[in-house]
């Protein structure tokens, strides 16, 4: 279903700073909802809020990496990720389902979860 200028707005809002890519994918998936469009989304957030980056980039990050420790993220960081999924995904998060979230896979696989639950 197209994308209406005012959603597609508050996209590009909630995700200034990030990448084009992110953006792009961001905006394809609020036409498509297709999950494959997740991981574009999730490092550009992580890219843009990751307060010690590794020098390798987050792109190069693989499922295992800890999302404090080797990707840089601190708590406001991740407080950051969690209104941008809220924003941009159209999720509700409680903070307390943020807590077994320790690396990048947790953190795909919990808002895929959330995002299939959600249309099913």
């Amino acid at each position: 279903m197209p994308i209406s200028e005012d959603r597609a707005q508050e996209i590009t809002k909630s995700l200034k700073r990030c990448s084009e890519e992110s953006l792009a994918a961001a905006l394809r998936f609020e036409e498509t909802r297709n999950l494959d469009e997740l991981h574009a989304i999730i490092i550009g957030v992580l890219e843009r809020d990751a307060a010690n980056p590794p020098a390798t980039g987050i792109a190069a990050a693989s499922d295992d990496a800890r999302l404090m420790e080797d990707i840089g993220m601190d708590s406001f960081g991740m407080i950051e990720v969690v209104m941008t999924a809220e924003e941009v995904l159209g999720i509700t998060v409680a903070t307390e389902e943020m807590s077994g979230i320790r690396t990048l896979g947790d953190l795909k696989q919990f808002l895929s979860a959330k995002l299939s639950a959600k249309h099913a």
